[in-house]
């Protein structure tokens, strides 16, 4: 390799990279938008591996310390840390994860035709032959219904109420992560996860309409279940939205998308996972719970839902955020 015809494939890139310190160097990082500091970011990686070229190649030259320079001048830029305040996590929850939320949301939508289709088919299937619910119930959970019992009971008459919500929210959490984290397979885990807890609510549904279970079904589930299935359809988008960055990174590298689109993942996956202990909480001593009328619990169930949404599609607009790099 020679050093003019390297200097000639890569110096626009130089360039832009340090027209963009220069900005940050006189006016801060919030001379930035949201799209020059993912450029930023991109930027400095490219540069990083130039730098380690040079210096293979031309390791006495002045691009090579030019190079190192420029890195060095980016690098705690793109890896800078920020005090963790309450101000800070008040503004995430309040302005971040909602602007997050919206901006992903057709990720968010066909994350919830996944699990609606899937519903959708396993009640049809249950409906027209009851042995397709044995494929995803337990025979246990199959056997409560049709002697009329919700197969809840018994667990709950047996463990407490404060054993349950710990092993409740550990296992949601455990499922979460899950269909986030099986973006990684381009989506097809996320996709699965989806589809799979689609199919077990659907089986539960048509199975319990068929022995006139219905009404006591969606008393026990309403109160916790439209939050905690709203924070897996999130975890879906999250997935979904890693591995559209590895089929289709666009204009990044395929390393560069994961990495912007994984931590816009890991923001929606964050910022609603904690209130999976307070579903917790709700099906572990409220949903089993016969001394707390039906309806009580349904309205509950639909108002913790409402309120959900209501924050993810309103909270936040026209506010301004810092987006990291």
């Amino acid at each position: 390799m020679i050093l003019s015809q390297f200097i000639q494939a890569h110096k626009d890139r130089w360039q832009e990279l340090d027209a963009l310190l220069q900005r940050i160097e006189s006016r801060r990082l919030r001379a930035l938008g949201r799209i020059e500091l993912k450029r930023l970011g991109q930027l400095y990686r490219v540069v990083a591996t130039d730098v380690a070229v040079a210096q293979t190649n031309f390791p006495n030259s002045d691009i090579a310390r030019t190079l190192n320079e420029l890195a060095a001048r980016a690098h705690p830029l793109v890896y800078r840390s920020r005090s963790l305040t309450t101000a800070s996590v008040w503004k995430f929850f309040r302005v971040d994860l909602p602007q997050t939320f919206r901006r992903h949301i057709h990720y968010f939508s066909i994350a919830t035709v996944i699990f609606c289709v899937a519903a959708l088919l396993g009640a049809i299937a249950t409906l027209l032959d009851e042995s397709a619910a044995g494929i995803i119930l337990s025979p246990k959970m199959i056997e409560s219904v049709h002697r009329h019992e919700m197969w809840t009971d018994h667990i709950f008459s047996v463990v407490p109420g404060s054993v349950m919500s710990a092993r409740i929210v550990t296992n949601n959490i455990s499922v979460t992560f899950m269909v986030f984290a099986f973006g990684l397979t381009f989506g097809v885990g996320t996709c699965y996860m989806l589809a799979l807890n689609g199919l077990m609510l659907g089986c539960v549904i048509s199975l319990c309409a068929r022995y006139d279970m219905l009404q006591p079904l969606l008393t026990f589930i309403t109160a916790h279940g439209v939050v905690e299935i709203s924070i897996i359809l999130v975890a879906g988008a999250a997935g979904l939205m890693v591995g559209g960055a590895l089929i289709a990174p666009g204009d990044y590298t395929r390393r560069d998308a994961l990495a912007v689109q994984g931590q816009e993942g890991v923001k929606l996956v964050l910022g609603t996972a904690p209130l999976l202990i307070i579903v917790g909480l709700i099906e572990g001593f409220v949903s089993p719970q016969p001394l707390v009328p039906a309806m009580a619990k349904i309205v509950l169930g639909l108002l913790l839902g409402a309120l959900f949404y209501l924050h993810l599609l309103l909270s936040g607009r026209g506010a301004t955020t810092d987006p990291v790099v």
